[in-house]
C-alpha cells in the first residue's frame, strides 16, 4: 500500500473535495484570476486612454484605440489558454508533432503562420529598424520602382509611371534595386510597408475575432449537449436564425452608417460567425457526455456548472481550435474583400486595399497588387491545411495511432 506521501508502490488517492463539487460557483484558479487581472489593468487603461484623454498622449506613449486594447487582449487570451497549456503538457506537444512532421504540407503551413504571427506583431517594428526601404531623399521614394526580381519599361518623360529608376536601366528596362525590395507603389508607397501592414491588419481580425468567438462557441456549444430537452432547441435555432445572417453585408451597413473601422468589422465576424464553431462544439461535447468520466462526476453528486467547466470544456478544446482555425480563412478573405469593395478604413492598410490601388496601374505596375495576393492567398491556405492537419490529429480515432 502507498503511504500518506504516495512513496509506496501504488499512488497516492487524491481526496475528493465534496463541498466544491456541489457548489454553484466555478472554482477560480490562479492562472484564470492572473488572466482576469490582466484583462482589468487593459480595460483600466483602454477606458482612460479612449475616453478620459482622447486628445491628448497618455503616459505609457502614443494613444491607443480600442482596436488596439482588444488585440493586446485577445493577446493575453492566446498565451494563457493556447501556448501555456501546451508547455504544461510536452508530452501532447511531442505527440502532436510527431503526427504534423509526417505532414509536411502541414509542417510548411505551420512555419508560415509563426512567420504570420511574427510579422503581425513586430513586422512594421523590423520594417522601420532595419530601414528597409528608406532612402534619403526630401521627395521621399520614388514611384513605381519595380522589385529587386524584376523590371518594367523604362523611358523617362515618355508616360511611363516611374519619375526616376535608382536601379540599373538596361535596353529601356529599370531593374529593381534592393533599396525597396518589394518595389514602390505609383504614388511612391513602400510596397514592403503595405504587405507588413497587412499582417498587422490580419492577425488582429484573427486573433480577436477567435477570441470573440471560442468562449461563446464553447458556452453555447456545451450547455445545449449537456441540459439537452428545450435548452438545446432554443440555443440550435437562435444559431439556425444567426447563421442566415449575411455578415458581410451587415458589415458593408454600418460602415457606411458609422463610418468605417476595423473595430466594426470584428465585432460582426466576432458575434455573428460563432454559430457552425458551436455546433461543432455541440456534437463532440455529445459525444464526451457519455464517456465514463462524466457519469463517474454525476455520481459523486457534482453540480451542472462543475462538469461542464472540468470535464466537458477540456476535452472538447482540440476539437474548438481546429473548427476555429479553418474558419479564420473565410474571415481573412471577407475582410480583404471588404476593404477591396472599399468599405475597410482608411487608418488601416489591408490586402485588399493594396490590391484595389494596384489594380489602378495594372498591369505597368503588377507587383502592387500581385504581392498582396500572394501574401493573402498563402495566409488562407495556410489556415486551411493547418486546420485540416489538425483535424486529424485530434480525431478520436487517430488516438494511439501515432
Amino acid at each position: 500500500m502507498a503511504d500518506r506521501t504516495g512513496s509506496g508502490s501504488e499512488p497516492a488517492l487524491e481526496p475528493i473535495d465534496f463541498e466544491s463539487l456541489d457548489s454553484r460557483r466555478l472554482p477560480l484558479r490562479r492562472q484564470t484570476s492572473v488572466f482576469l487581472t490582466i484583462l482589468g489593468v487593459l480595460g483600466a487603461a483602454g477606458i482612460y486612454d479612449i475616453f478620459v484623454i482622447p486628445h491628448t498622449v497618455p503616459p505609457w506613449g502614443g494613444a491607443r484605440t480600442a482596436m488596439d486594447y482588444l488585440f493586446y487582449a485577445s493577446l493575453f487570451v492566446f498565451g494563457f489558454y493556447v501556448v501555456a497549456p501546451l508547455v504544461r503538457r510536452p508530452g501532447l506537444v511531442r505527440r502532436y508533432w510527431w503526427q504534423l512532421r509526417s505532414r509536411l504540407l502541414a509542417l510548411g503551413a505551420s512555419a508560415y503562420l509563426v512567420f504570420f504571427v511574427f510579422a503581425g506583431t513586430g513586422g512594421p517594428w523590423v520594417v522601420d529598424r532595419l530601414k528597409i526601404g528608406y532612402i534619403d531623399s526630401p521627395y521621399g521614394a520614388p514611384m513605381a520602382q519595380p522589385p529587386v526580381f524584376a523590371r518594367m519599361w523604362y523611358n523617362q518623360g515618355a508616360g511611363t509611371p516611374a519619375n526616376i529608376c535608382l536601379g540599373r536601366v538596361e535596353a529601356g528596362f529599370c531593374h529593381g534595386t534592393w533599396h525597396f525590395p518589394l518595389g514602390t507603389t505609383a504614388w511612391g508607397a513602400d510596397l514592403i510597408d503595405l504587405v507588413a501592414d497587412g499582417f498587422v491588419v490580419a492577425l488582429q481580425l484573427s486573433l480577436v475575432t477567435a477570441a470573440l468567438i471560442v468562449p461563446i462557441a464553447t458556452v453555447v456549444g456545451t450547455v445545449a449537449a449537456y441540459y439537452g430537452g428545450w435548452v438545446d432547441e432554443i440555443l440550435m435555432r437562435y444559431v439556425d436564425v444567426q447563421l442566415v445572417i449575411p455578415a458581410v453585408f451587415l458589415i458593408i451597413v454600418i460602415q457606411s452608417l458609422f463610418g468605417r473601422s476595423l473595430l466594426h468589422i470584428v465585432l460582426v465576424f466576432g458575434l455573428l460567425n460563432w454559430g457552425s464553431t458551436a455546433r461543432v462544439v455541440r456534437a463532440d461535447a455529445l459525444q464526451r457526455i457519455e464517456e465514463g468520466y462524466v457519469t463517474a462526476a454525476e455520481s459523486v453528486g457534482a453540480s451542472s456548472p462543475w462538469v461542464i467547466y472540468r470535464h466537458l470544456v477540456p476535452n472538447v478544446s482540440d476539437t474548438l481550435v481546429t473548427a476555429v482555425t479553418l474558419q479564420m480563412p473565410t474571415l481573412i478573405l471577407a475582410e480583404a474583400t471588404i476593404s477591396f469593395l472599399g468599405y475597410g478604413s482608411p487608418l488601416t492598410k489591408s490586402w485588399g486595399t493594396t490590391i484595389d490601388g494596384g489594380l489602378s496601374g495594372f498591369p505597368e505596375t503588377w507587383w502592387t497588387a500581385v504581392v498582396p495576393a500572394v501574401a493573402l492567398f498563402l495566409t488562407a491556405v495556410a489556415f486551411h491545411v493547418l486546420g485540416d492537419a489538425l483535424r486529424d490529429i485530434v480525431d478520436p480515432q487517430m488516438e494511439g495511432t501515432g
